[in-house]
């Protein structure tokens, strides 16, 4: 396989899971009722937005896959499927739990986890972009993966703040540690002033 076929695979795979993540980020910010949790939803909705642009860009200067019309389908076919794996989901979150507070933990920690998968992606991208000489390819995928960290590290707290509430509202009791701080936070602190 050509470097150019690999790397277009791989902005390929990058385009459907950005394009999914729209839709899925508009959905959550629907069912959003904590701001501070919804202004990082919307923020990275823009961010998302702007990634399936360039990658779109990326991949249109690369070419149409070399005229393959058997990889013109697959690259299709990838985005529709991840459009409808979001789309049947999307209903479901409504009927996560009754709620609001659990069923925004929820979503979250699914969106934490998609962080992750997103940073992986971007991950190979710029690696495979590197080993063929590609550094535009390989500064994209950088730069993507940067604002996928801040994401998730935005996304880290939030859990914890959110994980919080929904102690509160399920059980009414308080929760006897600060939400805002994420598990481990004061550990890493002690460690690195010591």
């Amino acid at each position: 396989m050509k470097p150019e076929t690999l790397i277009r695979k791989q902005l390929d795979e990058a385009h459907a899971m950005e394009s999914a993540l729209v839709t899925n980020l508009q959905a959550h910010i629907t069912l959003t009722t904590d701001t501070a949790y919804k202004a990082i939803l919307e923020r990275h909705l823009r961010e998302t937005r702007d990634h399936v642009k360039a990658v779109t860009e990326r991949r249109n200067e690369l070419g149409g896959g070399g005229g393959n019309p058997i990889e013109f389908v697959t690259a299709i076919a990838r985005d529709v499927i991840g459009q409808a794996l979001v789309l049947t989901k999307g209903p479901i979150d409504v009927f996560r739990t009754a709620s609001s507070a659990e069923r925004m933990l929820k979503n979250a920690r699914d969106e934490a986890a998609t962080e992750a998968l997103e940073i992986a992606t971007y991950d190979a991208l710029e690696a495979t972009a590197k080993a063929a000489g590609d550094t535009k390819t390989a500064k994209l995928a950088a730069d993507h993966r940067k604002q996928e960290e801040r994401m998730l590290a935005d996304l880290r707290s939030t859990i914890s703040r959110l994980a919080g509430r929904t102690y509160e509202d399920r059980t009414g009791k308080r929760a006897s540690t600060p939400a805002q701080q994420r598990p481990g936070a004061a550990k890493t602190r002690a460690t690195t002033s010591a």
